[in-house]
Order: C-alpha cells, then sequence, then structure tokens
C-alpha cells in the first residue's frame, strides 16, 4: 500500500447539530467554516479491491484523451455523447443526460473554477428527485411512475499526467450517514445559474462530511490523460453507495516544478426506467 500523509479542509464539526447550515463560496467563507484535519491518502492502484460505483461510491475507468476545441459548444456536441455514453454502460442504466460541465485549472482567480479544497459532496440528497425532473425536462423526456434516479460525475485529466493537486475520494463503506450535513454553497449567488436547479439569491443546498477518523481515503496515483474516475453523487436507493465526498490534496513530495493539474469534470443523470 503506498499511502500520503496530508491535510485536507472538512467543514467544522460545530455544524453538526446546528440548526442553520454554513454557507461557502469563497476562499474567506472556507477558512471560516472549515478546519485542517490529518489523513493519509492511499493510492487505490496497490490495493487489493474492487473499488465500485455500488460499493465504495468511486472507481477507474478507461476512455479517449479529451482533445480538441474547449469552448461551451463544441464541449456539449463531441464530449458529453461520450461521458454520457461510457456513464449509460458502466452502470446500466437506461438513459443517461448530462446537466454540466467544469474545467479546471491552475487559474485561482475563480472560486467556482480553481481546484476544490475542502471536502464537499456536490448535491444534497434532498434535492435528488428536483434536480433530476429538471433535468429530464430540459431534455424533454417525460418522467414515468417508478423511475429511478442516480447522479454522476466523471472526471478526467487533460493535458498532462496529474501529479499535484489530485483528486481524493471517500469510500462510502467507512462513512456514516450521520457524519454528512447540509452546507448552502454561495459560489454562483448573482451569476449564471450552475443548473443544480437551486436559487442563486441564496445559494445551492450541498452536503459535506464532518471529520471522522473512520473515513478512508483514495486516489489514483499520476491519472493519464485516457484515465476517468467516475463518482457516484446521488443515489436514494438502500444498500449501495449513495454518494462519494471528494477533495484536492497536497502531494508534499511532488515537486513544485510539475505541470500543474488539469482536468474536465461532467455531472450526469443516469435514469432506471421501472420495469424497462
Amino acid at each position: 500500500m503506498n499511502s500520503v500523509p496530508t491535510n485536507i479542509r472538512y467543514i467544522n464539526a460545530e455544524w453538526r447539530d446546528s440548526e442553520a447550515p454554513p454557507s461557502i463560496g469563497d476562499r474567506q467563507s472556507r477558512r471560516n467554516n472549515t478546519a485542517y484535519q490529518a489523513v493519509e491518502v492511499t493510492d487505490a492502484r496497490t490495493v487489493e479491491d474492487n473499488f465500485g460505483l455500488e460499493t465504495a461510491g468511486f472507481e477507474l475507468t478507461h476512455m479517449a484523451e479529451f482533445a480538441g476545441d474547449r469552448g461551451k459548444e463544441a464541449i456539449e456536441k463531441s464530449y458529453y455523447p461520450q461521458v454520457a455514453e461510457l456513464i449509460r454502460k458502466v452502470t446500466g442504466a437506461d438513459a443517461t443526460f448530462v446537466l454540466s460541465y467544469q474545467l479546471r485549472t491552475e487559474d485561482q482567480s475563480d472560486f467556482n473554477n480553481a481546484y476544490a479544497r475542502f471536502v464537499h459532496c456536490d448535491y444534497h440528497l434532498e434535492n435528488l428527485h428536483k434536480m433530476s425532473l429538471k433535468t429530464l425536462d430540459m431534455h424533454n423526456v417525460e418522467p414515468h411512475e417508478g423511475d429511478t434516479y442516480v447522479w454522476y460525475n466523471t472526471w478526467q485529466p487533460v493535458d498532462n499526467t496529474v501529479c499535484n493537486n489530485a483528486l481524493a475520494v471517500c469510500d462510502w463503506r467507512y462513512l456514516p450517514t450521520e457524519d454528512v450535513i447540509g452546507y448552502n454553497y454561495t459560489g454562483y449567488v448573482g451569476k449564471s445559474d450552475d443548473g443544480s436547479g437551486g436559487s442563486n439569491s441564496v445559494g445551492n443546498l450541498v452536503s459535506a462530511p464532518v471529520y471522522n477518523p473512520r473515513h478512508r481515503w483514495y486516489y489514483y496515483r499520476e491519472m493519464k490523460q485516457n484515465e476517468v474516475l467516475l463518482m457516484k453523487q446521488l443515489d436514494g436507493r438502500t444498500g449501495r453507495a449513495q454518494l462519494c465526498p471528494h477533495t484536492s490534496f497536497i502531494d508534499a513530495s511532488i515537486s513544485d516544478t510539475a505541470p500543474p493539474r488539469r482536468s474536465i469534470e461532467v455531472r450526469i443523470l443516469g435514469l432506471f426506467r421501472a420495469n424497462a
């Protein structure tokens, strides 16, 4: 096993029993509401474990490198169909629908586009059906009684192999559900809607765990451009992983001269038809 000692930010435990959730949407509010915790992040490639979306909440797979025009129209036309089909094949979903994407680079000028610097989930289970129905409506698809909705993320390196600022993921099997609390993400307030279905006048309700030494963290060392990390973001079904907290982290052993991490992530709804 190959593990990296590091510090990652968790939402402060004081919020666990608070009636009102904290708000995070810029660097200052992140500092105010989170604190560093020492953890070990283990290279999943060195572990004899069948990590999977339904058990751990994440798994590694492969697809063609992301290349070509990086404009919004080009990504929606060429890249969206690829990741939607990948999720459909891996999960067995009857249909998949892309909601949005994010390109991340070393540019820190926009909090929404910068590397994630605290442990978080992208959504909140409370919003599962609302988000799913809104997304189906965006794609002119009629919901059926008994349909099941599951949200996924794809995360793929671009330009170069990932060195520093790799993505760490928390294994669902070691994440007590009572550790996960809600918070308001306010990074999009006053900006264009991020597609999550929340009100951008007050922020979007999402979730994150508070620290627990039971949590187990993993990453895939030196991810290549043809590798894709799949993550479970929302699943209301019992008996399987429901979400996958994640964050970037600093590996002190990586040289400062290593190329910056760049990646593209896509949020995708999986639709499982009743009696399909």
